[in-house]
């Protein structure tokens, strides 16, 4: 196999909307093709190579599965890697304002475990309402093109996900 992007790996056009079905159809055929196991019997560099098409087949399969995933990818493929604080091609930064909204949202947070679960509880479902209009500005972002508007709601969605992780954290305890 080719070095290419996951999309075309699969045969699937580059797009924050995917076919599941045909996502899973293109994974299943391309991971029977390439399985390792038809290797056997082969030279080494077969063998690695088949080793190396499986993986690239999975790893890709593992990020367009996943709609957060498969958006910050397409993020990536534009220029701009959320895993990266490089200015001109990492994760842009955030303004001011939203990171003193976080820290507001952190205070009510100890203020909500002192008032109880149900405290915790509405705190969560506020979060989660915000985390998922943050996907859908990013989703609506990246279909028109505005790469750098999709970044910054993919990184608002990181630090509302990481409230939401905290906030987990307390109702397991």
């Amino acid at each position: 196999m080719s070095p290419t992007d996951h999309f075309e790996r699969l045969g699937l056009a580059r797009g924050v909307d995917l076919d599941t079905a045909a996502l899973e159809q293109a994974y299943l055929a391309l991971a029977q093709a390439h399985h390792p196991d038809r290797a056997v019997g082969q030279d080494a560099a077969a063998r690695r190579a088949a080793m190396e098409a499986s993986a690239a087949i999975n790893e890709g399969y593992r990020i367009l599965r996943d709609p957060v995933r498969r958006a910050e990818y397409l993020c990536k493929l534009a220029g701009i890697d959320l895993d990266v604080t490089d200015r001109e091609r990492g994760a842009p930064h955030m303004p001011p304002a939203f990171l003193a909204e976080m820290i507001e949202r952190r205070e009510a947070l100890e203020g909500a475990r002192k008032q109880g679960f149900a405290a915790i509880d509405a705190l969560r479902s506020a979060t989660a309402t915000e985390l998922a209009t943050c996907f859908a500005r990013a989703s609506a972002a990246l279909r028109s093109g505005e790469v750098r508007s999709a970044a910054v709601a993919l990184v608002e969605r990181r630090y509302l996900q990481r409230l939401i992780d905290e906030i987990d954290e307390i109702d397991e305890v």
